[in-house]
């Protein structure tokens, strides 16, 4: 630990404890700002944590919101899940919304890295990109995550096993991007020349 992790842990330990101290106020104009200085000096005490634990450096400007989720990028995330499934009816807890095995979190941050759009991250061509995303798919997926959502793209990490798929992701990302730069010059030049053949059928 670095002299200079301690003394910034210190200063948010010190602002934690002001706003412990004073979070029963009763007058709610007041308790909104205190919950979230409250809320940001415990994800920056987080943070810290995990630079210290697993080597996982995240800059202390990342935007965060409440306390349970920290954005990275477009596909990267840190997200506290508490309740497990909850009551979904009442719209409590959180939860995994297909896992591949039926498993859920309960009381735990995880790395999620999820890809919405699918095969579309690479460009709008899906139909030649789909085994491309699929192979992207896998090799993060050999990182190990501890849950999996596979019809909607996403994968989860424990802290304890986020560190490397973490370090290694822009790299990997990149990899597959420069692929896909390759093989999609390969099939235009597949479709003029289908084109092509169309257009000398009809002369």
């Amino acid at each position: 630990m670095t002299k200079h992790n301690e003394k910034i842990k210190t200063a948010y330990r010190e602002i934690l404890d002001v706003c412990d101290k004073h979070i029963g106020l009763s007058d709610s104009a007041y308790m909104g700002d205190i919950k979230t200085m409250c809320e940001s000096a415990k994800n920056h005490l987080a943070i810290i944590e995990w630079i210290e634990k697993y080597g996982i450096d995240i800059p202390h400007n990342r935007q965060v919101y409440g306390s349970n989720y920290i954005k990275m990028s477009e596909f990267i995330s840190f997200s506290y899940y508490k309740d497990g499934m909850g009551d979904r009816e009442k719209g409590c807890g959180k939860y995994i919304s297909w896992s591949d095995d039926g498993s859920q979190p309960e009381d735990e941050w995880l790395l999620v890295i999820s890809f919405p759009a699918g095969g579309y991250i690479f460009g709008e061509d899906y139909r030649g990109q789909k085994q491309l995303f699929q192979d992207f798919f896998n090799e993060l997926k050999s990182y190990k995550p501890k849950y999996s959502d596979t019809c909607n793209s996403s994968m989860y990490w424990s802290m304890e096993n986020a560190g490397k798929i973490y370090k290694d992701f822009i790299e990997i990302l990149e990899k597959y991007r420069k692929r896909n730069k390759s093989e999609l010059n390969d099939r235009k030049i597949q479709r003029l020349k289908e084109e092509l053949a169309k257009a000398e059928e009809a002369i």
